[in-house]
This record gives structure tokens, sequence and C-alpha cells, in this order.
């Protein structure tokens, strides 16, 4: 999730249309590597299409986490601010979030030396979730689709390192870049054993008033339709043949993985600002809900919200590869919980503590 700012991350890039947008011919089949790609992953973790899925009802508490970008420690740190995670006297880690349900917002990958480990740490935790009634969902983000793609400028040396070890490459050959980057194909590529993990991750995300997006969903991504976004992400992500990646979902800037329509800190005019916060409630209103959720674009001030309390903007850039900022979750009481009848109360997490929500909704 790159921003507009250079003092703690990249400034953003140019997004090329179309770099791969087919099930992976650009890039060709997955290279053969030694071994079984990843014992934890399964082919087929869950049948059912997530466009039946898309829009979730629930009683239980939910807590979101924004972008990690390959940095176990953070990570571990987010689930332990949301009471979810323990770790044993044998060092597993445990669920102990009882029927919460934590939803990823993506950026998983890149900038980071544990992805792989991260990922496999949250759907860990989604199997030992689901035997206590919680849940664990995963966003995709646009640095997942550019990993699908075959663009790892992103990757760090020991993310590569990674992946020649989740591989089974040998210790000869696990330490030479080509090998590394063949490895990277092979686990990413669409109908790799990884990208068929990340196959099961959302676009878009609606549980009870509360939608969630990684970059943000504009009026025409609703009229696209959000089931058939997640849809056609999947069957792409999964090499399915004849398979495209949506533009609606990664081809552009204003694309659900790419926005920051919503994400600014600090707009340029109050007009631009009108205008973002009406295009806001036009898909709210859409969608039959009360707020957004967005990561994306670091926020230096910390996990906030803008539009009256309508987009809450979570990517705190926690991970040591953007800011290395202290962890920020984001916890949503379902409607009727004690709060406005109707509506989710929000309250943000902070290592040093938390605050109601109320403290910063505002113009």
């Amino acid at each position: 999730a790159e921003g507009t700012r250079r003092t703690c991350r990249e400034g953003r890039r140019r997004y090329v249309r179309e770099p791969c947008c087919t099930n992976g011919s650009e890039q060709g089949k997955p290279a053969e590597v030694g071994g079984e790609a990843i014992e934890a992953q399964k082919a087929s973790r869950d049948l059912v299409p997530l466009s039946e899925k898309t829009f979730i009802t629930t009683d239980s508490r939910v807590v979101a986490i924004g972008d990690v970008h390959g940095d176990l420690q953070k990570t571990v740190a987010a689930l332990k601010l949301a009471g979810v995670l323990s770790i044993s006297a044998e060092g597993a880690p445990v669920w102990c979030g009882g029927d919460t349900v934590v939803v990823q917002l993506g950026d998983i990958l890149d900038r980071g030396d544990h992805e792989i480990q991260i990922l496999h740490l949250f759907l860990r935790l989604k199997e030992q979730a689901k035997e206590q009634g919680g849940d664990v969902f995963l966003l995709n983000g646009n640095h997942e689709s550019l990993n699908i793609c075959g663009d790892f400028r992103y990757v760090t040396s020991g993310g590569f390192v990674e992946s020649a070890r989740v591989a089974g490459l040998p210790p000869e050959m696990a330490g030479k870049f080509q090998a590394q980057l063949k490895a990277r194909v092979a686990l990413f590529a669409p109908g790799g054993p990884i990208a068929r993990e990340l196959a099961n991750s959302y676009t878009a995300l609606q549980i009870n008033d509360t939608v969630f997006a990684h970059g943000g969903i504009m009026p025409h991504h609703v009229d696209y339709g959000l089931g058939r976004l997640n849809d056609e992400m999947s069957r792409w992500m999964r090499g399915e043949e004849g398979a495209r990646s949506p533009m609606a979902a990664m081809g552009s800037p204003d694309s659900v993985l790419w926005c920051r329509e919503y994400s600014r800190e600090i707009w340029k005019t109050q007009v631009d600002r009108s205008r973002s916060c009406a295009l806001l409630s036009k898909v709210l209103n859409q969608l039959s809900a009360n707020q957004m959720v967005v990561g994306h674009t670091p926020q230096e001030m910390g996990c906030n919200c803008e539009c009256n309390g309508r987009i809450w903007r979570i990517d705190v850039g926690m991970s040591s590869g953007v800011c290395n900022a202290l962890a920020q979750v984001l916890e949503i009481q379902p409607p009727g919980a004690g709060g406005t009848p109707g509506q989710s109360t929000m309250r943000v997490l902070k290592m040093e503590g938390s605050y109601p929500a109320s403290l910063s909704r505002g113009p």
C-alpha cells in the first residue's frame, strides 16, 4: 500500500492496465519445484462460491486488521491486541477469540520477510476460530494481485528465501536467486499453490452494516456486482481456463484494490472532500450499509474516520517495511449491542489503549 507522502514509504506508482488478465499465459505455466509446494495448502479449501457469502450477518464482535506487509511480529501484535491470539507453551498459535470474527484487509504480501508464514497463520486461526463459532476472513489487496501477475518488485530478499523454502527447494538451490525466482512464480502464478489459497480471499465483503475493501468501493463496482467481482477474481487466481482478472477489481486507479478516493488524510479542497463523501454515501445507500472500512493507504495519524464516521481508514503502516508504526485494529460491535439502534459501534484499539469511536467521529 503505497501512499502519497515519502516520509515512511515510497510514492505511488501508475498501474499498468491489464498486466496479466488471463489465466497466467503471460507468465507461462507454473514451473515445477521440488516436493509438494506447501503441506498446509489445500487445493479446494472452500468450494462454495464467494458470491454466495459476500453479504454476511452475525451477532458476533468483528475486528478489522489493516495491511501487515510481511511483518510477522506486527501481525502477532495486532492479533493479540484484537484479543484473538495466544501462544501455547510449545510456541504454537492458539485462537482465544471465541466467536469473534476477524477481517484482514489485504496486503499480507511484499515489503517483509514472512508473507507466507503470515498467510498460513491466518488460515490456521480460521480453522480454530470456526470450532468456537468465530471466523477469519481475508481480503486480497493490490500487492496480492501484483504477485499473482508476477510483479515481484516489492518482494524482499527474505521473501524470496521464504518462497524457496516453502516450495521445498534443496539447500544447494534455495540460496540462488534464479531458483528463488522460479519458486516464487510456481507458487504465485494463477493456479499455483499460494494463488489457490488467495483465491479463497475476498475482493469485497459486507458484514452486517459494514462494507470492507482493500482500497475502496465506488458506485460502478456495486453496479458490476460485488459477488461477481469476488467470483471472477477467484477463478482467475485458481487458473481456470479462460478466466480473466476483472478490471473493476484491479485494472485501474479507481478499481477496488487500488482506489484511494476515500483515504486522503487531507483533501486539497472542501469540494474534493464533499465529492468523496457523496460518492461514499451513494455506495453505502446502494448496499444498505452505514460505513466502509478500507486499508491500502497508510494513515500517519493512525486509524481514523471521515465523512461523519462513514469511512474508516485502518492501514497504519504497521509493517517495518512501511512506517513501522504500532499496531492498531478496529473493533466493531454489531447493531443492537448497546450502541445506536440499527448501527454498529466502532472503536479503535491501540497498543497503548483504546478510545471510543465517538471521540474520533466528525466532519
